[in-house]
């Protein structure tokens, strides 16, 4: 074990931490440091950083890109190791860093042009924050030095293999970033114009195809919730049908945003119904919701999402993400979508067409062009006709597999509600009824905490005023009243009463209490939106508790039964009193 510095003693790690990191202060021709995390155990053993697994994963990462990683600084934010390798959203991790920062970090930041934050960890400790998957491949300007982050190499080793080309774009790009500066890109975007001169760029670009015919414009238009799940709405009822504002574009770095308004029709009319071809980013997101507002969409469309799934079809294909890659000096835009929507929706047109430029040329470059053409380009036009068309059916027969499906649904559903314990039914009302019901068939007793009113002498529950009469004049035949000046008081007790039992139906809540009320626990899965751990019975959670619980012949039942739910509602159709229901 290395034996640290006196300069390590304010550190919240020195007492629990081993190893210390000797970063060699060797020639760095690239002028680019690779920053880490801390260093794990072999690394404390050999005090150096990155010789171990994730230091292997490093090397031949730098390989693959053709690069050598002698030339590289390379170090952790944090110079020794934490206890169990922990550092990560650890209640010293902040104490460390800022340690280290101050004590070792000065030597090796005047050497770098350009640094590498690799992880969440390395992020936060440059930029006070994390979020590394959409921050990556992004630069960003810190005071004299550029960042450019990415992921961490223990990330790519621990399952996420497709990670490997992001990292060895990201870590090219800062390589040839340090060598020639931050290329300066000028923006001619266009927003918010009057109407006349919005129409007056629409004129420009039909000039424009009519002596260029391969010119493309691209569209994006902005709605509430875009980007989000979808797929269960109707037109009615969805959000994301109302559109805020439209951008274009049909050269690089020139754009146009303007609002979804009726004074903006006769140039938005006049751009989309052009008869040049076209580009958009989730075309069966953006053109639906046009169509539905009256406007055509006329000429080929080119899906710049369906076109990188092609070239890329393990990585994601988020616009942001992709750009890091088809736009490399492009600046990050997409956390100005509230504070500056005419920009964010001009860079996310310019943006789909300088995408879909480099993205045919990888395309053509690796043979996939007529790949894209065919499976896409061709075939689109036809299954959007099937579509419209539909498929013919037959009434008769439908209606009966909708009774059968039905007749199946049902016992199902009975075998299910027997097999679940009164405890994990749910009934109504919550604290059950005040008064007794005059037919209590399907109801059952429950204990509820109620206030109660007795007799503070007698005990009887709701007393009335003659039960607390005074006689003036008692005799032996009849004796004062017991309760006589007593009164009623009210306190908080445990009654029971009647409620009637809910039926079954095999929703989350209710399996959540068949859970509990058999003692195990809940499933929970993470949430994104939320970043957090919530409860959770769906499919995958369902056949988790099979494995866990062979015996429990419910919950194979309960998928049955969400089959059989699902070709009722989607497919087949459900029986009605009217025939059937579609």
């Amino acid at each position: 074990m290395l034996v640290k510095p006196p300069s390590c003693r304010g550190c919240p790690l020195f007492p629990l931490s081993t190893g210390f990191m000797q970063p060699s202060l060797a020639a760095n021709p690239y002028g680019v440091a690779l920053v880490g995390e801390a260093l794990g155990e072999q690394e404390a053993e050999l005090g150096g950083p990155f010789v171990g697994k994730a230091g292997f994963k490093l090397t031949r990462l730098l390989e693959w890109a053709g690069l050598d990683r002698a030339r590289f600084d390379i170090w952790n934010v944090v110079w020794c190791r934490p206890p169990g390798n922990l550092l990560n959203d650890q209640p010293y991790e902040k104490g460390a860093v800022y340690h280290c920062r101050d004590k070792h970090w000065g030597r090796y930041t005047e050497r770098a042009r350009v640094i590498v934050p690799m992880g969440n960890v390395a992020l936060a400790a440059f930029t006070g924050y994390k979020g590394i998957l959409a921050q990556r491949g992004y630069i960003q300007q810190r005071s004299d030095v550029l960042l450019l982050p990415t992921v961490h190499p223990s990330f790519i080793q621990r399952g996420q293999a497709k990670y490997s080309r992001p990292f060895i774009n990201d870590v090219s790009k800062a390589v040839e970033l340090a060598q020639r500066g931050f290329p300066a890109e000028s923006f001619r975007y266009v927003l918010d114009p009057s109407p006349a001169e919005a129409l007056k760029w629409a004129a420009t670009y039909r000039a424009a195809w009519e002596l260029d015919r391969s010119l493309r414009l691209s569209f994006d238009i902005e709605t509430p919730g875009k980007g989000e799940d979808e797929a269960e709405n109707s037109e009615e009822d969805d959000p994301t049908y109302i559109i805020w504002r439209i951008g274009f574009s049909y050269r690089p770095f020139e754009a146009l945003s303007i609002p979804w308004t009726p004074e903006y029709m006769a140039a938005i009319r006049l751009l989309m119904e052009s008869p040049g071809e076209k580009v958009v980013w989730n075309a069966s997101f953006d053109i639906p919701r046009i169509l539905s507002h009256g406007i055509g969409v006329n000429g080929l469309v080119h899906d710049g999402m369906v076109a990188w799934h092609i070239l890329h079809s393990d990585l994601p294909k988020g616009l942001k993400f992709v750009a890091t890659f088809a736009c490399p000096w492009q600046p990050h835009w997409k956390h100005l979508a509230n504070s500056r929507p005419a920009f964010y929706n001009a860079t996310d047109a310019d943006v789909e067409i300088r995408s879909m430029l480099w993205i045919e040329q990888r395309l053509r470059a690796e043979g996939l062009w007529r790949v894209y053409e065919r499976d896409v380009i061709e075939l689109d036009p036809i299954l959007v006709h099937f579509n419209k068309m539909g498929m013919p059916i037959d009434a008769e027969v439908r209606y009966d597999r909708a009774v059968k499906l039905g007749l199946r649904r049902t016992e199902v559903l009975a075998e299910l509600e027997a097999m679940v314990p009164l405890e994990a039914r749910t009934y109504s009302p919550d604290n059950g009824y005040i008064k007794e019901p005059d037919d209590t068939n399907g109801c059952i007793q429950i204990d509820v905490r109620a206030n109660v009113k007795r007799c503070s002498r007698c005990g009887l529950v709701n007393p009335t005023k003659p039960h607390f009469k005074t006689y003036k004049k008692p005799t032996a035949k009849r004796p004062q009243n017991p309760c006589s000046g007593a009164e009623k008081v009210e306190g908080e007790e445990t009654v029971r009463r009647w409620a009637r039992l809910d039926g079954f139906t095999p929703s989350r809540h209710q399996l959540m209490r068949y859970q509990l009320a058999v003692k195990r626990p809940i499933p929970t899965q993470y949430d994104k939106k939320t970043q957090s751990r919530k409860p959770s019975m769906n499919e995958k959670s369902l056949k988790l508790l099979m494995k866990r619980y062979p015996e429990d012949t419910l919950y194979p039942l309960v998928l049955d039964y969400r089959m059989l739910d699902k070709l009722a509602g989607t497919y087949i159709g459900r029986p009605a009193d009217d025939g059937l229901r579609l």
